[in-house]
């Protein structure tokens, strides 16, 4: 059986604020990804810490992820980044800065199986998701983070890393007609039970796409 270490790198929204520890979704990828992809050993590593943007992720990288060795890592960073908080907000041309070198830092990671992604470190680049704009908390906005997302997908498409478009995901079912702040906390902007379901379900599906041939 082949080992494979999987860290999951951002904010609150990968930390699991304000939800049971189960319902993070690192926590729950540890549980079923091994029923669904028996033959390899999962390593996963929650490496979400409340309140992180780019900058504080940056500086953080070296001791929380790369000496871990990490075959893929998902970076999910960008709400604090656009709220207009003071201590949070990054420009859009320093979150690209900052998530670039966050990239850079990963590819030149080895992991040391030559079989998956030349020996190095995939990263798995996910999109901050929209929040809803009627709730009392005043610091960022849809439209506002719709300017990191480009960056985010700018990004994946300028260094070739696998991307999950969670702003789109979200918004597509408010579209549909669901109940889209039903996968929101009270404050509009953390998660709910039912959307970590939702993000759950493209991170699983999009992680078992990646290693179907390792």
């Amino acid at each position: 059986m082949k080992e494979l270490t999987f860290v999951a790198f951002g904010d609150s929204l990968t930390y699991g604020y304000g939800v049971l520890p189960h319902i993070a979704y690192p926590t729950r990828l540890a549980k079923e990804l091994p029923q669904k992809a028996p033959h390899i050993d999962w390593k996963i590593y929650n490496r979400g810490v409340n309140g992180d943007t780019t900058r504080e992720a940056l500086n953080r990288i070296e001791s929380n992820v790369l000496r871990l060795r990490p075959h893929i890592t998902a970076v999910l960073l960008g709400s604090n980044d656009s709220a207009l908080n003071e201590g949070q907000y990054r420009t859009p041309w320093e979150y690209e800065h900052n998530l670039s070198l966050i990239i850079e830092g990963l590819m030149a990671c080895e992991h040391g199986t030559a079989e998956f992604h030349g020996g190095v470190c995939l990263p798995l680049l996910i999109t901050p998701p929209p929040v809803v704009d009627t709730d009392f908390y005043p610091f960022t906005t849809t439209d506002r983070i719709a300017q990191y997302r480009e960056i985010v997908l700018k990004l994946a498409n300028a260094y070739h890393c696998p991307s999950i478009d969670v702003f789109s995901a979200f918004l597509q079912k408010k579209e549909e007609g669901t109940d889209y702040e039903a996968f929101f906390q009270f404050d509009g902007v953390h998660w709910s039970n039912l959307g970590y379901d939702l993000f759950y379900g493209l991170i699983e599906q999009k992680l078992l796409d990646l290693t179907k041939d390792f």
